[in-house]
This record gives C-alpha cells, structure tokens and sequence, in this order.
C-alpha cells in the first residue's frame, strides 16, 4: 500500500512539472514579440530591427538588386514592407470600371495611398526608397534607432525604447541631447545644383521629370531623391542619392494606372560633394553605369547612388531613364 501511495504521488508531482514546464513555454512563446529573420535583421512588434547601421546598409543594397524587384530575397520573406502592400493596392485598382467601384476603393484605401487628381495612386508619407524596408506605420529600427515616416510628412528618428503613435506625434523637433531627429519630407521639384549646401539631415525630391510617348497613352516619372539618416550614438548623418523611375499606362476609365514594364537605364554619370566634419574638402564621389534594365516589373524602381556618410552638397551629371512604353525619353540633367 505505501508503495502505492509512493508510486502515485510521483506520478503527480511529474504531472505538475509538466505542466507548470508547458505553462512557461506557451507564455514564453506568447510574450515574444521578435522573430529573427537572420544574424542581422529580425522582427520586432511588426517593424524590421536591423543590427546596426552596416547591416541595413549591406541588406538594403540587396533589397535595391534588379533581380529583387520582382521577387522578395529570403531573408525578408516573412516580412510585408508598405511597397508590397501598395502593389497589392495598385492591382486591385487596375481592376475597377465604375464610378462607385472607385469611391469603396478611395474610401477603403484613403489612409494608405495617396489618389491624386488625375485618378493616378502615389505613396502616402513615404519615400521610394523606405517603402522596400518599413512596415504600414512607417516604421523601421536601425541600431538604437527608430525612425518613423509620419503620416505629415515627417522623419522623426529616436533612441531608445519604443514609443507609441501618440508620443512620436508630440515630437515637434530635432533635440541631440536626448538623440532625436526630425526632419521634413520635401517632394517639392526643383533642380539641385552647387548651392545646395546642408550641415542638417535631409530628405527630399530635389528633382523630377515627367515623359510621354508618341501617343500620349504612356508616361514616365523619374524623381532624383535625396534621402539622409542619423548615425547612431553621434550628431552626424549618413546620406544616398537615387532614382526611382515608374511608368503608368492610361485607361478608359478613371485616368492613369500602374503599368507592367520594362526599364532601361544608360549611360548615367554623376557627381556629387558632401561635408564630413571635421574632414575639410572630402573627394568628389562619382556615380557611372553603361547600362542596366529591369523587366516585367510593377511601381517604382530604384537607381542606387551608394550611402556615404556626411551631409550631401552637391550633385551633377547626366543619364537616360526609359521603358518599353516611352523609348524616347531624353537625358535627365541634374546641373
């Protein structure tokens, strides 16, 4: 009988090891809120956590590789950047054929694109460039920092813990004591040249152009951005230049519509300054490519000048954007 008494309550304390052990584990597995992705990316609360600042920066010029356009690499297969989501958009909008099929769509999509006035879709509060890595809140980590796209328009980057949508609302300008950025997101067009000095981050379309075809049944956008980031645990910032052409086809109804493509770049030569403190007079950069092409692909597409670190001066050059609607388009001229 002792023996019995013994054997079951052995028995009992094992079933209450098990399931106390499965009880950590599910709450462990529930309270996780990052999923590594690889050594130098993960996920975390649903924005992409880059290691640091050579990792985003090595990863990110796979993500702007040609034979990326049309498909995701791994090692960001788990995640929906807003690029993804707005090519989903820009499918389903290719589809309507109705007055009232475009009203449910402005509605349901308001806070996501932008529906400009000639019936065409844009990026809300986003740049080119940060569409491939930030999430639908315009969020992305990178080291210690967080950077947020705001919906007016705004950069603002910090370190430290999270913050929430209304925290980061409440942050109206640059404090490098408590290792905050804000800087404005400028879409204004104009033409960039040597009077373009700046000591401050900055993130802006300096210089747009817009193609047509023969028939006037295509057209082709081709935007020079200049996009600049802080540098974790200093005051300085780290800058690129880049392009991004797209090409929207017209139908009958409703106006313009991205368009399935082939893109062409040739012949593009480049020169751009910078300021590096304290360096004095750092060396003209430049930027050549004979030729490139992407096919078969849908929304923007993305020329990469390379990331340097310092504030952008100047840029000059010249070059061809074209696609297999608008052929003839001339050279983009930056002076």
């Amino acid at each position: 009988m002792k023996n019995k008494i013994n054997l079951r309550c052995l028995i009992l304390l094992m079933l209450g090891v098990i399931s106390i052990s499965s009880c950590k584990k599910d709450a462990s597995v529930g309270n996780q809120d990052e999923k590594l992705l690889t050594n130098a990316v993960s996920i975390e609360n649903g924005y992409l956590k880059f290691r640091d600042q050579k990792a985003f920066d090595s990863l990110l010029s796979v993500l702007v590789k040609p034979e990326n356009f049309n498909s995701k690499p791994k090692e960001f297969q788990d995640f929906k950047s807003y690029r993804d989501v707005y090519l989903e958009i820009a499918k389903e909008y290719k589809k309507l054929n109705n007055v009232q099929a475009f009203n449910e769509f402005k509605n349901k999509y308001a806070k996501i694109v932008d529906i400009k006035s000639d019936s065409s879709l844009t990026y809300k509060s986003r740049t080119p460039l940060s569409a491939l890595f930030t999430n639908l809140k315009g969020e992305v980590k990178i080291g210690d920092i967080t950077t947020v796209y705001t919906k007016d328009q705004r950069m603002i980057s910090y370190s430290g813990k999270h913050k929430s949508d209304l925290e980061v609302n409440q942050i109206s300008r640059t404090d490098l004591t408590n290792g905050i950025f804000v800087t404005n997101i400028s879409t204004g067009k104009s033409i960039s040249g040597n009077n373009q000095a700046s000591t401050e981050t900055t993130t802006s379309a300096i210089k747009s152009e817009l193609y047509y075809n023969e028939d006037s049944k295509r057209r082709l956008f081709v935007d020079l951005w200049l996009e600049s980031t802080p540098v974790s645990g200093s005051s300085s910032a780290s800058f690129r230049y880049y392009f991004s052409s797209r090409q929207e086809l017209k139908k009958t109804f409703g106006g313009w519509r991205t368009n399935e493509t082939d893109y062409y770049f040739s012949n593009l030569n480049y020169n751009y300054g910078y300021n590096q403190p304290p360096i004095l007079n750092p060396p003209t950069i430049n930027f050549s490519l004979v030729s490139y092409s992407v096919g078969n692909a849908t929304g923007p597409i993305i020329i990469d000048l390379g990331v340097t670190k310092g504030f952008a001066q100047w840029i000059s050059g010249t070059g061809r954007f074209f696609t297999g609607g608008v052929p003839n388009a001339p050279s983009f001229n930056v002076n």
